[in-house]
């Protein structure tokens, strides 16, 4: 649904708030005593802020009168807005245009959703759920809260840069990675027999992975589990019964054939990460090739060991960078 017609959230392949625009630009405050505002510039194309350009908003569309840089952002008067408390109702607007060839910036939808989110001290505060209409500015939803798009700063490839006030809203906790706890296989067993009660014939097995399915390893304290389906590409069969035992579906568009799906809901950290993959495919068999060779290799798994907690050190809360810097060792042995 859109700002436009009601509050709530927008699905993918939408347009944040007008359906027909994309975002450009933000007022972020007013400047001076004249009605001017400091604006930030999302998009690569500087002439969208020229004198006579018209920007659709959810205050209705705003004729610039003049503009100029400053600081890395743009000082604005528009018409119309003659003082500071007319600059003052435009705090937090989002400026919108259709987009224009070669506008690599401007902020769609579809590309938010499923896109990491950093802050400008390098934090990670996770994935976008999904973009919230909101009058004022359009809200990305993040699993500790909401962040208005006035706080994106850029958008990289499949990354958005904020920078949020203090207090707004707290990056991912740090990555812990701790000695192995020998509860974790009872964890599984229970879970996974939930599982086959709510999945029946749709899991045609359902395997304990990661780090906390062998013995002695040293992990992250949250237990990972492969549900392999007939076909992992009909979400529909799955996604609502796992929605049902309080699983949360978080999409990521590079990793359509391993949806991903965390319990419980909104936490962070989590007790079980479940990822479903199709019966007999290599996604299903590596997974389960480099468990194997764990289990079986004690060298590899202290090799392993000591990597992890040297990631988790030089990573921070970064769990991205974390598990792009173990691939290479899963790689060469699975």
């Amino acid at each position: 649904m859109h700002a436009t017609d009601t509050l709530g959230a927008v699905e993918v392949g939408e347009r944040a708030g007008d359906p027909q625009h994309a975002m450009i630009a933000a007022c972020r405050k007013p400047h001076g005593i004249r009605g001017e505002v400091i604006v930030d510039l999302v998009s690569n194309r500087p002439e969208r802020l020229d004198p006579g350009s018209v920007l659709s908003s959810d205050a209705g569309e705003l004729e610039i009168l003049r503009s100029s840089p400053h600081q890395q952002r743009w000082i604005v008067a528009f018409a119309g807005v003659t003082d500071r408390n007319g600059a003052e109702e435009l705090r937090g607007t989002v400026l919108r245009a259709e987009a224009l060839e070669g506008e690599d910036d401007t902020l769609w939808v579809h590309e938010l959703v499923g896109a990491l989110v950093y802050d400008v001290n390098g934090l990670l505060y996770g994935r976008v759920r999904e973009v919230e209409a909101n009058p004022a500015s359009d809200l990305l939803v993040l699993p500790q809260g909401l962040v208005p798009l006035t706080f994106v700063v850029r958008q990289e490839h499949r990354r958005v840069i904020i920078d949020p006030p203090e207090g707004l809203i707290e990056p991912r906790p740090p990555i812990e990675v701790v000695d192995y706890d020998p509860d974790w296989p009872a964890m599984f067993e229970a879970e996974a027999e939930r599982l086959r009660s709510a999945l029946g014939d749709v899991a045609v097995r359902i395997e304990h992975v990661g780090s906390t399915s062998v013995p002695g390893l040293a992990a992250k304290p949250i237990v990972d589990i492969q549900v392999s389906v007939p076909d992992v590409s009909d979400l529909d069969s799955y996604r609502g019964l796992l929605e049902g035992l309080g699983y949360e579906y978080v999409y990521d568009p590079d990793f359509l054939e391993y949806p991903f799906f965390g319990w419980p809901r909104l936490a962070q950290p989590r007790s079980f990460n479940l990822h479903v993959c199709e019966a007999g495919t290599e996604w299903e068999q590596r997974h389960l090739r480099f468990r194997d060779h764990l289990r079986s290799d004690p060298r590899a798994r202290e090799e392993y060991a000591v990597l992890k907690r040297e990631l988790a050190l030089k990573h921070g809360n970064d769990i991205e960078g974390y598990v792009n810097d173990k691939d290479a060792f899963i790689r060469a042995r699975s």
